[in-house]
């Protein structure tokens, strides 16, 4: 209790200032006497347009725990997933966010930073912090720090979203880790790409985007125990969802459509050898209706896939960022889902069609082409022809149901030349 009260003492003897947003930073100078402050938010953004823990057993955590010499415990690394990011750190680093995520970890709302880094860093830093609290799902939006004469920070104080410390907390590790081991358990033992579309499936279907509903909308908790997130509540679950699965897997953070507010997205490593980007937010496309839509266009892609219609990916002045430069796991790739012709298209729609089962409550068909004009040209081909009334018959036969013609709607992804028809049962 009285270390308690000598944190928020020293926390309000900073002038704080706190606030709720995505990707919005306050500068201010720093102050020739012992103390400054400022503040950072989170890197969520909004869309504008099974074993638990498996990692910690991995080589990779193994490695990094091995010699451990830090005075700070070195559980937040496999908590967070985040060994990419330790591997890769100076050691200054190292020990200032050991040493805040531990705090967080604890539920302290002030930390004394043993180093501390320079002013002029405090926004990467603090930017680099809110990323790595992927588990920590308690954590509010912004921080302030406390600078000393030099020019240093040598503390952060931690704004929570409300919580009551350690009895919240721990109600929140709890429901998080049973919700993981729930999804993790029932991963199917298939084959890479079946595990991994699975995890994607999951997270897409059970999770809506919203930055309002449920307590903790920028958060994994938000988005898989709530079922309500932003860009990044999707990411933070997917990081998990990944890990926990075995995974070696990283988040990066860009800019979406709007250069006003930030984006995140996940990086997954498979057994060729290569990254692959997976997007989760923006294959749950929130203008789709349809709870059982679920998209492909950004799941398992490359770089130059992903920056065809996403703004800018963002380095980190503290690590280098993985590069995707493969799409052969892509889902159009994997699924055979590539067309040149309208016969090509007809075919591989109609197969899709013809393998509807009357247990499956989605029915979206895929294809992929070279270009948003051959997709365009494609697609009123085959309405013009009747072929998609013939593709919609088919899946009537095969299913059971009694779609029309007036019940399917269609979804065009210019920039990446995909088309995804969905069929709605009939009134």
């Amino acid at each position: 209790m009285s270390k308690r009260i000598i944190c928020l003492l020293l926390a309000l003897c900073m002038a704080l200032s706190v606030f709720t947003g995505c990707g919005t930073t306050i500068d201010d100078e720093p102050a020739s006497t012992t103390a400054s402050t400022d503040a950072e938010a989170s890197t969520g953004a909004d869309q504008t347009d099974g074993a638990s823990d498996a990692s910690a057993d991995s080589p990779t955590a193994s490695a990094i725990t091995e010699n451990w010499s830090y005075d700070f415990d070195s559980s937040f690394i496999t908590e967070n997933g985040i060994e990419y990011v330790w591997e890769r750190l100076d050691e200054e680093t190292r020990v200032n966010l050991g040493e805040i995520m531990n705090a967080i970890r604890e539920g302290q709302i002030y930390c004394s930073l043993s180093v501390g880094f320079p002013y002029e860093e405090r926004d990467d830093f603090l930017t680099l912090v809110s990323n790595c609290c992927i588990y920590y799902t308690w954590v509010g939006t912004s921080f302030s720090t406390a600078t000393d004469e030099s020019g240093t920070v040598k503390g952060v104080t931690i704004n929570y979203r409300g919580i009551d410390y350690e009895s919240d907390i721990l109600v929140i590790m709890d429901e998080l880790d049973a919700k993981l081991d729930e999804i993790i358990s029932a991963m199917p033992d298939g084959t890479e790409f079946e595990k991994l579309k699975y995890l994607h499936d999951y997270l897409i279907l059970n999770c809506d985007y919203s930055d309002t509903a449920g307590t903790s909308p920028f958060t994994s908790y938000g988005a898989l125990v709530e079922g309500y997130a932003t860009c990044q509540g999707y990411a933070d679950a997917m990081h998990l969802l990944l890990n926990r699965a075995g995974f070696e897997t990283m988040f990066v953070t860009g800019v979406g459509t709007d250069s006003a507010v930030k984006h995140k997205w996940n990086y997954v490593m498979c057994e060729d050898g290569h990254w692959y980007i997976i997007d989760p937010t923006w294959d749950d496309p929130s203008d789709v209706t349809d709870p059982y839509y679920v998209g492909y266009c950004y799941f398992l892609i490359s770089d130059e896939e992903i920056l065809k219609d996403h703004a800018a990916k963002h380095e980190s002045n503290y690590y280098e960022t993985p590069y995707a430069d493969s799409m052969d796991l892509n889902f159009f790739n994997v699924m055979g889902y590539y067309a040149t012709t309208a016969d090509e298209a007809y075919e591989i729609l109609m197969e899709q069609a013809k393998s509807s089962t009357i247990d499956s409550e989605r029915r979206c068909f895929y294809v992929k082409f070279e270009s948003s004009e051959a997709m365009h040209e494609i697609y009123e081909s085959l309405k013009d022809n009747g072929q998609l009334a013939e593709i919609i018959s088919a899946a009537n036969s095969a299913a059971g149901t009694t779609y029309k013609t007036t019940s399917w709607s269609r979804t065009l992804n210019d920039a990446l030349g995909i088309l995804t028809i969905t069929l709605k049962e009939s009134d």
